[in-house]
């Protein structure tokens, strides 16, 4: 029973975690994007703006994944479905955008006062024309996305596990 148990805990650990990349890559992208076409506006602005577009189209994508795919038959489609969990969904959800953003916003201005660089500088051409060794800023800002997307893949999966998708019996998401 404790294997079976350990082997459902290590698929469902591996489907959160590829979740954890898809939207991640959707996150990377949209907030790349948003950067680009920002450009010109205050530097703050860019960042919230560009990450939360980011955030949104995660969320969505995280959701739908969570729900269908990770913990499927976790908890009754019903409550999945209610307005209650999503709201629940999108709450925890902001809670980790904003612990996100904190991580983010922290390492830009760590790397703009200590080496002068400004990771909101990059934009999609520098993933259109790719050199692994290429430009230090673009990696700073990798680096810096890394660490903003730990924070908030440690945060969103134990809030899905053990409160959102806790119990499949239970008619209460929280």
């Amino acid at each position: 029973m404790k294997k079976s148990n350990s082997v459902s805990f290590s698929s469902e650990l591996f489907r959160f975690l590829i979740t954890g990349v898809i939207c991640a890559a959707a996150d990377f992208l949209t907030t790349s994007l948003f950067l680009m076409i920002l450009k010109t506006a205050p530097i703050t602005i860019q960042s919230a703006l560009s990450l939360l577009a980011g955030f949104i189209v995660g969320v969505i994508l995280n959701y739908l994944l969570s729900t269908y795919w990770v913990f499927k038959g976790k908890q009754k489609e019903n409550v999945t479905k209610s307005v209650k969990f999503i709201i629940l969904f999108v709450i925890f959800s902001a809670i980790a955008y904003g612990l996100s953003y904190g991580t983010y916003e922290l390492c830009r201005i760590v790397f703009d006062s200590t080496m002068n660089a400004n990771i909101n500088s990059i934009s999609i051409d520098y993933l259109l024309q790719f050199n692994f060794w290429g430009y230090f800023v673009f990696w700073l800002f990798v680096l810096a996305f890394f660490l903003k997307t730990l924070i908030g893949l440690v945060w969103n999966y134990f809030t899905r596990k053990y409160i959102l998708y806790k119990n499949r019996n239970n008619n209460n998401p929280a």
